[in-house]
């Protein structure tokens, strides 16, 4: 059942990279409690792939 997740997981990573960007530019012009959340979200999503956690 794993197998076809290896599949997908450096896609995920390699579009998750352009959302961290994005989402840390919507973040910096206008700041408030959701943008953050989010931006630490895929940043701990995107440290889990880094790390091979999933």
């Amino acid at each position: 059942m794993r197998r076809w997740w290896w599949k997908f997981r450096f896609t995920l990573q390699a579009a998750l990279f352009p959302i961290i960007c994005i989402q840390f530019v919507r973040t910096l012009l206008l700041p408030n409690p959701l943008d953050v959340f989010l931006l630490f979200v895929f940043f701990l999503a995107y440290l889990g792939f880094l790390f091979h956690v999933y």
